[in-house]
């Protein structure tokens, strides 16, 4: 069951208000790529339920959240890719920038901690970071899909 804050980004893209590169739903959350990511195929994994703790958020929610997320990070070492990061911001002071608790999926490959830490300083200040966005993510997107397709 979806519960709703019409002043939520997340919410406006659970609801299909919002376009998203979606590429996994279930009857809890939702997975899609981040549209500042870190890396490429950096993914979201939201909760259908609103909200912005953790601990807003039933058990069974965060426990499903996070076995989906260990999916995601599984399916991406059997593409090679050597790690992931699992990280939730929990609150502005955390750096959560959408007040809607969400996972973040970030795939790791050797040498990318300097690219990353500069997209993480720069993500939402780079004024080319639109160029080429739509097409870029539909091209992860349809990469993501493959993981699953392969065992998710």
């Amino acid at each position: 069951m979806a519960i709703e804050n019409d002043n939520c980004v997340f919410c406006g893209i659970l609801a299909g208000r919002i376009p998203a590169e979606i590429v996994y739903r279930d009857e809890q959350c939702v997975a899609l790529l981040d549209a500042f990511p870190l890396t490429r195929g950096h993914l979201l994994l939201i909760p259908l339920r609103h909200g912005q703790h953790i601990e807003d958020l039933p058990r069974e929610t965060v426990a499903h959240l996070f076995s989906v997320g260990g999916r995601f990070s599984a399916a991406w070492r059997r593409a090679q890719v050597p790690a992931t990061n699992l990280l939730i911001n929990n609150g502005k002071a955390a750096n959560q920038h959408v007040p809607h608790v969400h996972l973040h999926v970030i795939p790791r490959r050797p040498g990318d901690s300097l690219p990353l830490m500069w997209r993480y300083l720069t993500r939402f200040i780079n004024p080319f970071a639109h160029l080429g966005r739509k097409e870029r993510l539909a091209r992860e997107a349809a990469q993501v899909r493959a993981l699953i397709v392969a065992g998710l």
